[in-house]
This record gives C-alpha cells, structure tokens and sequence, in this order.
C-alpha cells in the first residue's frame, strides 16, 4: 500500500456477528452501536449492510453475505481514497459530472412522467400508411427483397414433371396447396415457402446451388418455376413478389420503423409542450430574471 495509504487509511470492523439477518436485524447485546464498519472518516452502518442483504438469506448465509457486502465496501472505499491522493485536481471535475447527471436524471423523470400521463401510444395502420406515402423517398432499399418458394427434391424422383404442375397450380387454390404440401412431406422434399414475408434475394439464393446475388439478378427477370440441379438434387423455385434495390421499399417491411418513428414525434411534441408551458408560467410569474438581457436571447425551442 503507498505511504499515504498507510498514513492516513484506517480500517476497523466494529461488528460482524450478524444472525437473524431474516429479520434485518443484529443481536441484542451489539444493537448499541450502529457502525458496523469504517474506513477512515467513512462509516457503513447496520442500514446500509440490512438494505443489501436479499430477502430470504439467513442463519450463516447472512453472516457470509454480510461480511463480502463490508469487504466490498472496505475496497471501494480504500479506491476512492487513493484516487483523490492520486488525482487530487479532478474533485471538481468529477463533481461537476456528478451534478449534471443527477439533473439530467431529474429532467428525464419530469419528461417521461407528461411522456406516460398525456401521450397516445397507440399508431394505426392509417396513420402508418400516410406518413409511408408522405415519405417515400425516405425508404428507398439498399438490397432486393424477394418473396418466392424453393423446393429441393430428389433429382431420381421419376414424377418430377408432375410435381412441378403440383406446384403451380399450389398457387391457385388451397386444396391444391394441401395436395402439394402433402406430397413434399410424404416423400421428404424440402419446402421452404416465403410468400408471406419479404427476405433478402441473397437470403433466398442461399436455399438454390448458386454464388453470388450479384451474378444471378436475370433470375429476377423470369416468370413461373424455375429449375436448378447438382447432383443428387433437383430445385424448383419462383418468385411471388420482388423488390429491387433502389425502389422504395415495401409499407410492410418498414412499418415498425415508421410506428417508432411517429412514436418519437410524438415523446418530443409532449415535451416541447410541456416545456413552453413552464416557461410561460414562470415568465408570467415574474420568477425568471435576465441580467445583460440584450446579449441573451431566447432559446428557439420557446420562441
């Protein structure tokens, strides 16, 4: 421990014999003195250590968690110690950063306090589709988006050409659908079916024998089910819907983006309101005083 440590640290432990710590509290005959620790001018008290023992712990887990709680504490304290010897000039520094986190805590509870009170959390498909409409342009993709089915199946399976008519016509009707979905399971085919949901062509591409996106955009181009084979395997895949890099993107794709977006809006219209309404009062008031008013001016939030 450096000299200084040495010099002006004093540890003593004034009570660690804690039982019935259930009940928070200590044994009769130490109830007298209500410092159970100190570390130079710094005391840990009965209080502190009952708030951090958890409900529930007793009997000699309460002794053992009691007395790491003081160790921890006697560390930190002896810490503290040595960084105001070692930095002595930060003190104000440090407090400055203290008290402006206190108060932007403070202002941040007044704001969420109006933010749950006064504002409407709820955003309707209405108002998410006129705020897409009003700002298309903001979304526009930065990738291809596909919608499509991929069916990997083996390339031996003798009615191939039969299956592929299965699949088309799975599009039309839903006792087709349930025909078709019946044969993949039966014969243990591979179905991987995202007409519902926009993915990544590239995304889509990794279920097909294929490198690259980039290299098979003319993919995009084609109509109907397209084939594939390697080896062992035979593919049938198509496009339902697509979306092309560049174009604005889909309402559905970027609808949550859009509910936080109004959301956002909406959290700093409740404090701007709140703001001027505060401001007005106090002004109204008399409780707010300028000094050199003409070099001052007022803050654009509350003009």
């Amino acid at each position: 421990m450096p000299i200084i440590m040495r010099n002006t640290v004093k540890i003593s432990i004034l009570l660690l014999a804690f039982t019935a710590m259930s009940c928070r509290e200590l044994p009769d005959y130490l109830v007298g003195d209500n410092v159970v620790a100190r570390v130079g001018r710094e005391d840990l008290t009965r209080e502190d250590i009952a708030q951090l023992i958890p409900a529930g712990v007793t009997g000699e887990d309460s002794v053992a968690f009691a007395k790491a709680c003081v160790d921890k504490w006697f560390v930190r304290q002896l810490k503290i110690e040595e960084a105001e010897a070692l930095f002595p000039e930060s003190e104000h520094d440090i407090e400055k950063l203290v008290e402006d986190y206190r108060q932007s805590l403070l202002t941040s509870r007044v704001d969420q306090y109006y933010i749950d009170k006064q504002m409407d959390k709820t955003v309707t498909d209405e108002q998410v589709a006129e705020y897409y409409n009003a700002h298309k342009a903001d979304f526009t993709l930065d990738r291809t988006l596909v919608k499509g089915r991929v069916l990997r199946f083996d390339a031996a399976y003798r009615q191939s050409k039969k299956l592929k008519e299965q699949m088309q016509k799975a599009a039309t009707s839903a006792d087709a659908e349930k025909t078709f979905s019946d044969v993949c399971e039966k014969q243990g085919f591979q179905l991987i079916d995202n007409r519902s949901e926009w993915i990544n062509f590239s995304d889509f591409l990794a279920n097909l024998p294929v490198l690259a996106a980039k290299d098979n955009e003319p993919l995009l181009d084609k109509l109907g089910i397209q084939e594939m084979k390697m080896g062992k395997d035979s593919y049938y895949f198509d496009f339902t819907s697509v979306c092309r890099k560049g174009n604005v993107a889909p309402l559905e794709v970027v609808a949550d983006n859009i509910r936080r977006i109004l959301l956002t809006r909406r959290r700093a219209e409740v404090i701007k309101q709140h703001e001027e309404q505060i401001f007005q009062s106090a002004q109204a008031e008399g409780r707010l005083r300028r000094f050199g008013e003409e070099a001052v001016e007022q803050p654009d939030s509350l003009q």
